[in-house]
C-alpha cells in the first residue's frame, strides 16, 4: 500500500504491516494514479528507454529495480515502483507519476513481491503503521481527524470508541485514574477497561476477543464488541475494509 499523503509504502502480509518505507510521487497531484492495481512486470536493472541510458549505470533514474503496474489500462511498463539515481528525492512529490524507493528498499521489496501482487494506491490522513478501515453507520460513512479513525489490527476492527459512541447518541466519560472509559445515555452504562478483555454492560460483564486499546490518547475498541452493546448488527466488507453497523432495533 502507497500513501501519497505521506509519502509512505507499507508492505503487508495477512493484513498485518510488515515494513514501512519513504517514496517519492508525482510532482502533480494526479500524475500517481489511485486505486488497486497489480504488479504486472519485473525488471533487475531496469533499461530507462526516455534517455535511452542502459541498466545498471549510476546515471539510470529508475535504479536497480522496477516493479512495473498495471495502473491506467497500461501493461506494467509506464507507472512503476522503481529504485532512483537520486536519493535526495525521497519523501518529496517530485515524480512523472512512479513511485521512487532507495534502491535498497526497492531490492528488498522486489525480493518479496511476485508477479501480480495487488497495490493500492491512497491519499489519505494515515502514518501506515496500521491498515485504515473505513466505518460506516445505518448507511452513512463516518470521518475522523487525523490518527483517530478506523483500524485493522490481526484482522480485527478497531473503532474509536469516544468517536463512535457520540455519533449514536451516547456520552462517553474518561476516567484516567482508572483508566476506563464509562458510556451512558443508551439506556444502559457500559464499562470499557484499556488492556482488557471484559467490559462491564448493563450490570453484566461481556467477554471481548481483543483487549481496549488506548492509541493516541484515545480509547479503541473491536468493533464487533462496541456493535453488539450498543445494539448494533455488524459486517464487514473486506475487499474494500468497509465495516458497517446498523440499527438492529
Amino acid at each position: 500500500m502507497i500513501n501519497k499523503k505521506v509519502n509512505k509504502l507499507a508492505f503487508l502480509k495477512n493484513d498485518e504491516v510488515i515494513r514501512i518505507f519513504p517514496v517519492a510521487t508525482g510532482r502533480q497531484p494526479d500524475y500517481t494514479p489511485e486505486g488497486n492495481f497489480k504488479v504486472v512486470q519485473k525488471l533487475v536493472n531496469p533499461y530507462y528507454n526516455k534517455l535511452k541510458i542502459p541498466g545498471g549505470s549510476p546515471r539510470n533514474p529508475l535504479g536497480v529495480r522496477w516493479l512495473g503496474l498495471d495502473a491506467k489500462g497500461t501493461s506494467g511498463g509506464t507507472y512503476g515502483i522503481h529504485g532512483t539515481n537520486n536519493p535526495g528525492s525521497i519523501g518529496r512529490y517530485i515524480s512523472a507519476g512512479c513511485i521512487r524507493m532507495h534502491n535498497s528498499d526497492a531490492i528488498w521489496l522486489y525480493d518479496r513481491t511476485p508477479l501480480y501482487t495487488p497495490v493500492e494506491i491512497i491519499n489519505r490522513e494515515w502514518d501506515l503503521e496500521q491498515l485504515p478501515v473505513t466505518l460506516v453507520l445505518d448507511g452513512q460513512p463516518l470521518s475522523f481527524a487525523s490518527g483517530s479513525g478506523a483500524y485493522l489490527v490481526n484482522s480485527r476492527a478497531m473503532v474509536p470508541l469516544r468517536a463512535l459512541a457520540e455519533k449514536t447518541g451516547c456520552k462517553v466519560d474518561w476516567h484516567g485514574d482508572r483508566q476506563e472509559a464509562v458510556v451512558t445515555g443508551c439506556g444502559k452504562t457500559i464499562t470499557f477497561k484499556v488492556n482488557s478483555t471484559v467490559i462491564t454492560a448493563g450490570g453484566r460483564t461481556v467477554k471481548i476477543d481483543v483487549p481496549v486499546k488506548l492509541k493516541n490518547n484515545k480509547v479503541f475498541v473491536h468493533v464487533r464488541a462496541v456493535g453488539a452493546v450498543l445494539g448494533y448488527q455488524v459486517s464487514w466488507e473486506g475487499k474494500t475494509r468497509t465495516v458497517s453497523l446498523e440499527s438492529a432495533y
